[in-house]
């Protein structure tokens, strides 16, 4: 027997009928006129082909085949009603497969770690990691969510500011200790410049006026990289002063091994946010990662500590 919707308001009006022990009743809880109820009922009965009730103008009894239909009728609505709590459990659930992307050097220093961590807490969540220094399209290359810094994050999808894009401009002591620290950016003309290259073009430095006003600030310098991580490392060893991002120098500074220069000069051009597709569905994966992010990236000292 094909099940249909009448079926369905049919038992749910002979389920609320013998609860309340009336059609009235059963309207009353269901919203319906009595009439209304009474004609599920009869509609069931013919479709059952049986009898559920023995009717009097006084009083409504269940037949015996009524009681056993009654018995099985229950133990449907209560099985699709865990179903149903089962599922929305389901769904707060993170499960399944969650794709990352990252910017290289920040998704190798900061998001990684915290994917880690992520799936410690929910084992459940399989996760794809992909670090690139291009711009990533969610919908076309089938990501969950993408760390990206930005000035303005794109208006069409959901963007949670984990935080600043903050820098510093860092030198080793020995190369300070050779070379007169500047006071001013215009200073750095009479210094190595260890110089970010985008494609043949210097990527220039946020800096600061000494009236206040960000400006694009022109270096140069006998190095050009097109590699973060290994201006980084040319900083290290003494070649110059480079434009290198704070989370990833920390630790040097705090360790003396680099020393910053012109703090007051260093601008904030941009955030660093997590970004993903907007939608009335959001996967609890991704609801939950992003959370994730947020608290990852607002206590790093402490993550640090806890890894």
């Amino acid at each position: 027997m094909d099940m249909d919707r009448d079926t369905f308001a049919g038992m749910s009006a002979f389920l609320a009928t013998v609860d309340e022990g009336s059609f009235s009743g059963a309207a009353a809880k269901l919203g319906l006129s009595p009439s209304g109820v009474s004609k599920l009922v009869s509609r069931l009965e013919a479709r059952l082909k049986v009898r559920l009730f023995y009717r009097t103008t006084r009083q409504m009894q269940l037949t015996h085949i009524g009681a056993t239909y009654f018995e099985r009728s229950r133990r449907i609505f209560e099985d699709l009603a865990a179903l149903e709590g089962e599922m929305e459990k389901r769904d707060e659930i993170p499960r399944g497969l969650l794709r990352v992307t990252a910017p290289v050097v920040l998704g190798h220093v900061r998001v990684l770690p915290a994917v880690l961590a992520f799936r410690r807490a929910y084992p459940n969540v399989r996760i794809d990691v992909l670090l690139f220094d291009r711009l990533v399209d969610l919908v076309e290359e089938r990501v969950d969510v993408a760390v990206r810094m930005t000035a303005s994050p794109p208006l069409s999808y959901v963007a949670k500011k984990l935080g600043d894009d903050e820098r510093k401009l860092c030198a080793s002591p020995d190369y300070l200790a050779q070379h007169r620290r500047p006071t001013r950016p215009k200073d750095l003309e009479k210094h190595d410049c260890l110089v970010f290259d985008t494609g043949g073009v210097p990527a220039p430095w946020k800096l600061r006026s000494d009236a206040g006003k960000p400006m694009n600030f022109r270096v140069c310098g006998p190095l050009q990289m097109n590699n973060t991580l290994s201006l980084h490392q040319a900083a290290l060893a003494g070649l110059g002063i480079a434009d290198l991002p704070t989370y990833l120098v920390a630790d040097d500074l705090r360790a003396g091994r680099l020393k910053s220069v012109l703090d007051d000069y260093v601008a904030i051009g941009r955030a660093v946010y997590a970004v993903y597709t907007p939608g009335r569905s959001v996967p609890a994966s991704v609801r939950e990662f992003v959370k994730f992010l947020v608290q990852w990236f607002a206590k790093p000292e402490e993550h640090k500590a806890a890894s």
